[in-house]
């Protein structure tokens, strides 16, 4: 077949979760003598929004166009009509059998009508909530939660202090929201966006999304994804990439044999690193030692609030970006993975990555979290933003001699529950592309 996936970044100049993974499906898919190619977006604020980049990637001919909202509108973060022309340039060209949708951000939601006038067949993994929400997380600027659309100004929360002035009936309107559903009413753009959002949704002839409770979020949302063309199902990783995992040597843990905690991933407010290092400061006098691994940003106001917890606590450090390649000697170091999102998690991919290295998790409640952690069994789950209760969780690592042998064992049998990139792949091409 003839794929075309579409994702908001391609590596080698993205490397969140969705890009890699689509990296990662289009790699198994050329595997299984299939053609591929991706359209993506690109950064670059040297160039003008619209200008298209054509590369080679891995041996996949992938076409970028720059899209940096350089326009400044609320509507241009959802529909762009330069991205469009290419995009329909781009599906004419290669004339796709598939167009599979990995994510619109950044791109326009119009893309997959284009794909279907074109006679494509038209699908979709909906990896997490930006059809309903904007910043995709539910969480405002400064990282407080949101309750949606209904409830809420997108359009404030996305232009910040370049949104226009509320008027009296956008005023007033946050208190007479329904109780879930398109905003009745609030600013136009708002209700514009979350209607375009829900005929793409219905475009689709077939659905997957990385978790259930991302079909049950939409749900509740009253942006339900067509029942009878929606499922859910697990992601898949590259196992090969993670050799034979060994337990925690040298237990149990001791004044001279802390316990190793490790964060891995952007530090940034959704994903909970502030909350982790807060939980290590109620731990005062004990054996343990907390390394966050990944990128910071120093342009960004939480950064400093992560820089003045390191500083407070010698027992903590920040050692940035692993080498490519070296995730599995990165998680083999720890003890055990601290996954403290605040956020509506989609699926968790950190938890299955840690589970391959015979790690448990610990970890919060929050959205598709504990459909990936057994609590008790491969790892510990505690409320969301709740710096005591992780601490707790992490006292009990240390004064249970058997509770982390026992949580690691049970991470290397849910080692064996991880599905493989080809496996996924396979499953894509029957529940999608058939």
């Amino acid at each position: 077949m003839r794929i075309l996936q579409i994702s908001n970044g391609y590596p080698h100049r993205a490397y969140g979760g969705v890009e890699l993974h689509t990296h990662g499906l289009c790699a198994a898919l050329r595997r299984r003598g299939h053609g591929v190619w991706v359209f993506t977006r690109r950064s670059d604020l040297a160039r003008p929004d619209g200008v298209a980049v054509d590369e080679e990637v891995d041996g996949v001919p992938v076409r970028s166009v720059v899209n940096d909202f350089k326009g400044g509108g609320f509507r241009d973060h959802y529909l762009n009509a330069r991205v469009a022309e290419e995009f329909e340039r781009f599906v004419a060209e290669i004339e796709p059998d598939v167009a599979h949708f990995q994510h619109l951000v950044g791109l326009s939601a119009d893309l997959p009508a284009i794909a279907r006038r074109h006679g494509v067949r038209v699908v979709a993994t909906v990896h997490e909530y930006w059809y309903v929400c904007q910043r995709a997380m539910f969480q405002h600027r400064d990282g407080t939660a949101c309750r949606g659309p209904a409830y809420s100004s997108c359009v404030r929360c996305v232009l910040g202090d370049a949104a226009p002035r509320p008027g009296l009936l956008e005023r007033l309107s946050d208190r007479v929201r329904p109780a879930k559903g398109a905003p009745v009413l609030g600013p136009d753009a708002n209700r514009h966006r979350f209607e375009t959002l829900r005929r793409a949704t219905l475009t689709f002839d077939r659905i997957v999304t990385p978790a259930r409770f991302v079909i049950e979020e939409f749900e509740r949302q009253g942006m339900p994804l067509p029942p009878g063309r929606t499922r859910a199902v697990a992601l898949g990783i590259d196992r090969g990439a993670f050799p034979p995992s060994t337990p925690p040597a040298d237990l149990p843990i001791r004044p001279d044999r802390p316990l190793r905690v490790g964060f891995v991933g952007h530090a940034l407010h959704h994903k909970g690193p502030h909350v982790l290092l807060q939980a290590l400061g109620r731990l005062d006098g004990r054996p343990i030692r907390v390394e966050l691994w990944g990128a910071r940003h120093p342009d960004h106001p939480y950064d400093r609030e992560i820089a003045s917890l390191l500083a407070a606590d010698p027992r903590a450090a920040h050692r940035g970006r692993f080498p490519e390649g070296e995730l599995p000697t990165v998680l083999a170091s720890f003890d055990v993975l601290a996954v403290p999102s605040t956020c509506l998690e989609s699926f968790g991919i950190a938890t299955r990555e840690a589970f391959l290295a015979g790690r448990p998790v610990v970890t919060t409640d929050r959205g598709a979290l504990p459909e990936a952690v057994r609590d008790g069994v491969d790892g510990l789950i505690v409320p969301g933003e709740d710096p005591r209760a992780l601490a707790a969780a992490l006292a009990r690592l240390i004064d249970e001699p058997a509770l982390l042998s026992h949580l690691a064992e049970g991470a290397a049998r849910a080692a064996g529950e991880v599905k493989s990139m080809e496996r996924y792949a396979a499953e894509i091409e029957d529940l999608l592309y058939g």
